[in-house]
């Protein structure tokens, strides 16, 4: 049987080395060195050692009655350094086929920065109506299509007034005329949603995904005409955010979500345009402000159902030249509530999310580029304000009747080398 199987084995080496040969794939490398300095004034949500910096956390006052986060930050890092491999192949299944690898060093483990991490992977099928890509990429709500994402000089992208997420997926594209349907099935990976978990393992990161066993599917409609494109998109999305009560009791009650995403690009020359806006529930798995609440409470057996928050989000992005470029960036998010009554757990609720607690929040910022062949040079200025709850909780919606300001301004000088 051993001989057989090395047999085997060997044949099969052979052909694949001889078919890898016919093949002929091309791999082209692309990334950037990418170096930056950045000083905020007032301590935020963030992550890779303030780089991705979200928003401004309010952390009461000490006892003189100065705010505890409101004291500057300043540091240097070119942990956002990037290479990946485009890949091009033979046909199969009478399509085209390509390939795409990207890895950076922006990655964490424990308070150790600089880990290599996966960005992308995935291998795409190009037909002349059709296309299926399978593997991991950005979200289709973060760009619609074709690269319409908010072109800022910070690492954030616009977060968290644009959804940021990169996740495992198969995504099907059928094109008629300038219209393009979308149909994608995705699972978590480092972004993840929220659950009802202790456990500082990372292996439970994405638990309320895993274990509800239904993946989150996004339908879009784009279409584009010249130098303007404009879309459309919804998505589903269910987690189960226990599976053992508190009581000991095995659960499987699930949360379900909705959010709702339309955009309008304009691109020609020098000029990029975009307006975006979301609407939606539980979107903490793509950076925005959401999550959910306990709704019932059975006190026999521990097990809850839930109720989402309602969320917001609009933004608007302008970037005007080559050679030498102005951008600017304007956002606005808030908190709509929760859809039915929180459960009164003794005077508190039990709820799941980012920032569920943070009523509303703005940004603005601008920033002066100036390209010379495969350098990039960036300086920006950006300002983001955050009211987050304070006062009396109330459970009818999950808010509170007062807010706290905290408002951050962030002053970012970066240079880049593209390859």
């Amino acid at each position: 049987m051993k001989k057989i199987t090395a047999i085997v084995c060997g044949m099969f080496l052979i052909y694949t080395g001889l078919f890898a040969q016919e093949k002929q794939f091309k791999a082209e490398v692309y990334g950037f060195i990418r170096s930056e300095f950045y000083h905020d004034t007032y301590k935020g949500i963030n992550a890779a050692m303030d780089n991705f910096y979200l928003f401004p956390a309010y952390a009461g006052v000490d006892p003189s009655g100065k705010e505890i986060n409101k004291n500057g930050m300043t540091n240097y890092t070119a942990m956002a350094t990037r290479f990946g491999f485009n890949i091009s192949g033979p046909e199969m299944l009478g399509a085209k086929s390509s390939a795409n690898f990207e890895t950076d060093f922006a990655g964490i483990v424990s308070e150790y920065p600089e880990v290599l991490r996966l960005r992308k992977a995935y291998f795409k099928l190009d037909w002349e109506n059709s296309s299926l890509l399978v593997g991991q990429t950005w979200h289709p709500l973060w760009n619609g299509m074709g690269g319409n994402y908010p072109k800022v000089g910070n690492l954030n992208t616009g977060a968290p007034f644009n959804p940021f997420n990169r996740s495992p997926q198969i995504d099907f594209d059928y094109r008629t005329g300038n219209v393009t349907f979308s149909f994608t099935a995705l699972y978590e990976q480092q972004y993840v949603s929220r659950g009802f978990y202790d456990a500082p393992n990372t292996n439970c990161k994405n638990l309320a995904k895993r274990n509800a066993g239904i993946p989150e599917i996004v339908i879009g409609i784009n279409h584009n005409k010249g130098a303007v494109t404009a879309g459309i998109a919804g998505q589903f999305n269910a987690i189960q955010p226990m599976a053992i009560t508190d009581m000991g009791y095995v659960t499987e009650q699930l949360n379900t979500s909705l959010v709702g995403m339309a955009y309008l690009a304009y691109k020609k020359d020098k000029l990029y345009m975009l307006a975006k806006g979301l609407y939606g529930q539980n979107m903490a798995n793509m950076l925005m402000l959401g999550g959910y609440g306990a709704k019932t409470y059975d006190s026999s057996t521990g097990e809850m159902t839930y109720t989402n928050y309602n969320n917001y989000s609009a933004l608007f992005n302008l970037v005007y030249g080559t050679k030498v470029q102005l951008g600017l960036f304007a956002g606005i998010t808030g908190n709509l509530g929760t859809v039915d009554p929180l459960y009164n757990f003794d005077g508190s609720a039990k709820i799941a999310g980012l920032a569920t607690s943070l009523k509303d929040m703005s940004r603005a910022s601008t920033y002066l580029a100036y390209n010379i062949k495969n350098l990039k040079f960036v300086a920006e200025y950006e300002i983001t304000s955050a009211n987050w709850g304070a006062g009396e909780f109330d459970f009818s919606d999950g808010l509170y009747e007062d807010t706290n300001n905290a408002t951050n301004h962030r002053f970012l000088l970066m240079v880049m080398y593209n390859f």
